[in-house]
């Protein structure tokens, strides 16, 4: 079964016992908590929850999030597109207790503590808040600031100034 709207409410453990799925679009204008952190909130993500059984009938929830994001450049303060690919697989526990300790989890496993109202957008929108970078910036090559910043890397006259003075002290000694 298929339910096609992602601002629904659902029960995390009974959407993947029944091995249900949404599949949807979202406008980012509808993710309150990123507007401060985007150049424009006209873009358009696409979004999947699908729900399982996996092994040892452990449910879990599969959010696949992909689009572009308009953000702006750290170093330039231009705006650039981030490929936003989120691929998460959550396993379902009964509530807080249940996620092990930090340094016996298993990297590749995320839990989720199960909810019988859970807000599908407000997951997603956590799931984009960890992906963003915190200092988005232009790979290097491309960002308008790389002449200025190749500039940074050149040697001051100061400092050619200073080596030849400490040069020139060196050889009168």
């Amino acid at each position: 079964m298929m339910n096609s709207d992602i601002s629904t409410t659902i029960n995390s453990i009974e959407f993947a016992q029944k091995a249900l799925e949404i599949h949807d679009t979202i406008r980012v204008s509808q993710l309150s908590r990123l507007q401060d952190l985007l150049e424009s909130t006209d873009d358009v993500l696409t979004c999947q929850v699908i729900g399982r059984v996996a092994q040892e009938n452990h449910s879990e929830l599969n959010l696949k999030v992909h689009g572009l994001l308009s953000l702006t450049c750290q170093r330039c303060l231009e705006p650039f597109e981030f490929v936003l690919n989120i691929d998460t697989i959550y396993s379902l526990v009964p509530n807080e207790e249940a996620i092990p300790p930090a340094e016996d989890e298993d990297d590749e496993k995320e839990y989720l503590v199960a909810d019988a109202n859970m807000r599908v957008l407000d997951l997603i929108e956590d799931e984009i808040l960890l992906a963003l970078p915190l200092a988005p910036k232009h790979p290097i090559e491309k960002c308008s600031a790389s002449d200025e910043f190749n500039e940074l890397k050149k040697p001051s006259p100061f400092a050619v100034l200073a080596n030849f003075k400490a040069a020139s002290t060196s050889g009168n000694g």
